[in-house]
Parts: C-alpha cells; structure tokens; sequence
C-alpha cells in the first residue's frame, strides 16, 4: 500500500479512535493464587491480598514439546538478528489509563489488590492519559472548586498514591497534561507536583492527547478547539506549555505528540521545545468498525488474527521508527490495543486477543518501539471496558477496589517472563500463521517466543521449526545454549473467552536438554493457537 493510502487509513482511523473514550528480572516462576482458596486449617485470603487471574496455573507441571518426528510436514526456517541499537526490553511493556483514574481509590488502598496484580507484570509501564485528560479531569493543588465540566478532580494527595503503587510494582509511568483547556501555568502545576511524587520514576510528561483529535466537524461533541485549530496552533500551545513547565519544573522531559498522525509526529519534533524525550504514537490496527469483508482492519478474530495485520503494524509503526530516528528519539507507542471500535465486538475478551498482544508487543520491539502501553480501565468486567486487559469484580455501578486479569493480562504476564536483554530481528518462513521472536539476554541465555495464530478448532496437527543460532552477536556471547524451561499461553479455539497460562517448568520429554549451536539448528513444535516462551541457557555457563 502507497504512503499517501496509509495516510488516509490513518485519518479514518483516528476518528473512529476518538469515539472510544521491560528491565525484566532474570528467569523466574510465577505463583498465582486463584484467590479466596483457603485451606481447612486457615482463614479465608482477604481478597484485596489475593491474585483473581481465570486461566492461570498456580502449579504448573514439567513442560513438553510434541516431538518433531512426529510432524509430517517440512519445518519453518527461523533466523535471528541482533542489531545495533535493538530495543531493551527493560520496562518496555504495561498498561495506558485515562487520566481519571489517578483519582480512583484503588490506588495504595488496603481494600484493592490493584498493586498486587499489577506486579504481576514485572516493572510495568504505566501512562496516564486518554481522552478524559483534555476534556473531563480537573486539575489542583488549592482545593479550587471544580467547574461544570469535570467529570473528576486530581490532586497531590491522588498523585502521591499512585507513585506509592509505582514504587512498589517498579514501574516507569509517564502523565498527560490537560491542554484543552489551554492553561498552561495549571497544567504545569501538575507536572511539578508529579515531578515531586514519582522522581526517577516519572518518565516525561506530554502536552495533551491526541492533538489532532481536538477538532473534527462530524464530532463537534469532542470538540476542544475551533476550525482554527491545527498543526501551527499545536506548535504554539507546545511553545506556551513549555515556558511554564521550564518555570515550574525545570528540564522535565517532555513526550508527543500522542497522535496517529505523521503531520502531527512531525509538528511535535519540529517544534524546537526543550527537553524531547520520545517521539510517542497511538495505534488501534482494528478501527474500521462496520468496514466492508475486504476490509482488514474490521473488529473480527479472523482479522485480529491475520498475518496482515502483522504487516501493517511494521509498517505503519515503521514510519513512526523513521520520524523517531529523523529527530535522534526513541519511539513510544503510549496507548495501544486491538480496536477502537466502542462496546463489545468479536475479538473481546477473546484467546485471540492474548495471541495478538504477544505478536504485536514483540513485532514493535522489533521496530524500535522502546515503550508499549496497552490502553486499559478499572471498570467493571461485566458491563463496561470489554477490551481492558485488567477490569473491577464488581458491578458497572459499584466496581469496588478487586481487580482481575483478563486474556491479554495473562498475555502481559507471560511477557514479563522474558529476560533482560535485547530484541533480535526475527524471520519466519512460511504464511506468517507461525512466527518466532527472540531475545538474548544480558547474561547469555536466550529466549525464544513462538506464536501461532491458526484456530486450535480448525487445525490439530503441530507445526516444526527450525531455529538457527542468532547472528550479529558479540564475540563474547555464548556459542551455544540448551533447552531448559518453556511456557504455553493456549486455549480450545481463538474466540474461546478465557486463555489457559502455564507458567515457566522444566523441559522434558525428547526435546530436554536439547541444543542450539552455530552448526546445529534447534528444532522445536508448536500447537494451533498457543504462544510457547522457551528458555534457553548458554552452554558455557552450564557446562
């Protein structure tokens, strides 16, 4: 597809989207208390100090591979790079909120399990943003009376609750500031005062969310802005903004422009404000809600699920790498998730989602995306936020303080299983149905993330691959590793509502021990609608 075509995809992506309101540690085993289970002799686990995770396997057994003699078929060819300047997955991967959710009691509440969840994830990204920033949240430090149009007001006391929760799970967070209201002494109030809570913790901040959304005609509902407004008008308000975060919090790194757009990519790195620290992105690839059959971006498993769908991330995520790279910046995608389509679809709460999440994660690590926060709400499970990873056990009025993980959190969790390294380059023969990626770690192991996207219900037989030893690496790397422990994310069909997560175990079977060495490629299996992390330790460290 030509560049001018994408262009256009993007703008109707972008309305459809405005209607919708990893420094990982080394090699370790997961517990997941199915919560409330309490033995004979002891009282019942509050459930604010219990895990609630449907699909989780608190005691996994060894793991073992169907044996490649037993695949008919040829096997896929895998080959893996490492490049100069690939992605680290330290802190690469967690969850966006709107930014009213820094006012949620959940956060540092005895009564939630919000923090203990979240750990799961294993030193999460977390952005606060969305569209409820510019339009519903209200910002102060005075205790001013909050005007008619807040929807939720934030404080210091809101702001020092949610860094107490970032210091505990060791998250990096990054906060949108209002600009559409145009106040830029109030919006850099709370960039200091978010300066002052999160430290080191706080990434960068960025003016405003989705700029390019502030005015659209057929969404005057939306509208922050009038018919003047645009790319210049933007350039402005960063120029104002940035004057008064200098005088309020002086050399704060500033993120954006938080837009699919590259018009608006570039009025951000254009701009000449100080203190850029990244070139930040949103995407939602399923955006054509009510789109025609020959459309692949429809809210459909079939199209979640597509190899296409693949092929327009590295592309559209590509352009973003390539503006990051014009400007000497790295590129964060800061909100992100299958659709922007509103309500309950076909790929909600699916297996298919949690296939997806891997995919995609890994695919823009591949590209340089250095940050991923997948777009997420503490609303209730039953009735509201039907794409969030995480949601509330209560009801759509009364949510309560008690979380669970969803699909694509069990996705999320599996992803923090892998070790701290960098992200090689990968190529997978074949239809794209079957993919490898893979990290090498900053002790010598590797870590090999296989995802088949065929529908378990439709296809039973296994796929074999063949994976070579990963090229471009330093010459002190290992010369050779060995299978130790593997992982399976799976389920009985792609649109099944829960996905089973069978946490890190030792290889057994035919495949224990086995070994990948520069002359002798490893091959590995891989069953219909699964995700499979295996971990490979370096021979001269075991040896």
């Amino acid at each position: 597809m030509t560049r001018n075509r994408w262009l256009l995809v993007a703008a109707a992506a972008l309305a459809v989207v405005l209607v919708v309101g990893l420094a990982i540690p080394s090699w370790r085993h997961k517990v997941f208390p199915s919560g409330g289970d309490s033995s004979p002799s002891t009282a019942p686990t509050p459930d604010s100090e219990s895990l609630f995770l449907p699909g989780s396997d608190p005691s996994p057994a060894d793991f073992e591979l169907t044996d490649p003699a037993e695949v008919s078929s040829e096997p896929l060819t895998v080959s893996l790079t490492s490049a100069e300047g690939a992605t680290h997955t330290e802190g690469a991967v967690g969850l966006s909120f709107d930014s009213r959710e820094l006012a949620s009691p959940m956060w540092d509440s005895a009564d939630s399990n919000l923090a203990l969840t979240l750990r799961e994830l294993d030193r999460p990204a977390l952005r606060f943003g969305g569209n409820g920033v510019d339009r519903h949240m209200w910002w102060t430090s005075s205790d001013e009376p909050a005007p008619a149009w807040a929807e939720v007001t934030v404080t210091p006391d809101d702001l020092a609750r949610v860094a107490a929760v970032a210091d505990e799970v060791d998250a990096q967070v990054t906060i949108d500031l209002d600009l559409g209201h145009d106040d830029p002494v109030r919006a850099a109030d709370m960039a200091a005062h978010a300066q002052e809570a999160f430290g080191d913790r706080l990434l960068a901040v960025a003016i405003g969310n989705e700029p390019n959304g502030f005015f659209h005609e057929n969404q005057p509902q939306l509208a922050v802005r009038d018919k003047n407004w645009g790319p210049e008008a933007y350039q402005k308000s960063l120029t104002e903004y940035s004057s008064a975060l200098e005088d309020a919090a002086p050399g704060l790194p500033v993120s954006g422009p938080g837009a699919y757009d590259a018009t608006w990519w570039r009025a951000f790195t254009e701009s000449g404000i100080p203190n850029q620290r990244a070139l930040s992105m949103h995407w939602y690839p399923l955006w054509d809600c009510k789109g025609p059959a020959s459309s692949i971006a429809n809210p459909t498993v079939e199209d979640l699920t597509s190899p296409a769908l693949r092929e327009q991330a590295q592309h559209i995520l590509g352009m973003g790498a390539d503006v990051a790279a014009e400007s000497d910046l790295p590129l964060w995608m800061e909100e992100t998730g299958p659709t922007s389509c509103p309500g309950t679809n076909d790929t909600s709460r699916t297996h298919a989602q949690a296939l997806w999440t891997v995919d995609y994660a890994m695919t823009a690590a591949e590209l340089g995306v250095e940050r991923m926060a997948f777009h997420s709400t503490l609303q209730a499970c039953d009735g509201g936020a039907p794409m969030s990873p995480i949601c509330a056990r209560g009801t759509l009025d009364d949510p309560g303080q008690i979380v669970e993980g969803r699909t694509s959190y069990l996705a999320l969790m599996m992803m923090g299983d892998l070790p701290d390294g960098k992200v090689l380059a990968s190529s997978t023969s074949g239809d794209g149905k079957v993919v490898v990626h893979g990290v090498i770690g900053d002790s010598g192991e590797l870590a090999l993330v296989v995802v088949d996207l065929r529908d378990p219900d439709v296809v039973k037989d296994a796929a074999a691959l063949s994976v070579s030893s990963p090229s471009g690496l330093s010459s002190d790397a290992p010369s050779a590793w060995t299978l130790a422990e593997g992982s399976l994310l799976s389920a009985t069909a792609l649109d099944a509502q829960e996905s089973t997560l069978v946490p890190l175990s030792p290889v057994t079977g035919v495949l224990a021990d086995a070994e990948l060495a520069s002359a002798e490629p490893l091959t590995i299996t891989s069953t219909p609608g699964s995700v499979t992390l295996l971990r490979l330790d370096p021979v001269d460290a075991t040896s």
